[in-house]
């Protein structure tokens, strides 16, 4: 049987490109997931992980944003702490160093539209390339 949570993560993937093309949310660092914002009505439910199959509802995060994320999330944590926690993660990199992240980024997606990795539609490298290069 088929895992229903590794397909939707997949279909974001295919839809989206993987996350390392994007910085992630809360710090603006380089991407390493996908996480799931737990924002749709559709929510499903595998054992303890929650996902959807909208692949609007994930949102590119490190590995350490996304584990702080969830944490929070399975906590009920309050708005107001999510905002700091999520204010804290935004002053990790200096400026210098989030610039330098954008480059590796750019080369990385260089790479992915020109090689052989090519998997992503079109309009998702577009729409990439845009975001990168703002």
């Amino acid at each position: 049987m088929a895992d229903a949570y590794k397909n939707a993560h997949n279909a974001v993937r295919a839809e989206r490109g993987p996350a390392s093309l994007w910085q992630c949310c809360w710090c603006w660092g380089d991407a390493e997931h996908w996480s799931y914002d737990h924002a749709d009505e559709n929510e499903r439910v595998d054992g303890r992980r929650r996902y959807s199959l909208d692949v609007n509802c994930y949102q590119p995060m490190c590995a350490r944003d996304h584990r702080v994320y969830d944490r929070l999330h399975r906590e009920n944590a309050p708005p107001e702490r999510v905002e700091r926690e999520m204010a804290r993660a935004r002053y990790r990199y200096p400026r210098e160093t989030v610039a330098a992240m954008c480059e590796r980024r750019a080369n990385r997606l260089h790479t992915y539209v020109i090689g052989k990795r090519r998997t992503a539609p079109l309009t998702v490298i577009q729409t990439t390339i845009q975001r990168v290069m703002t």
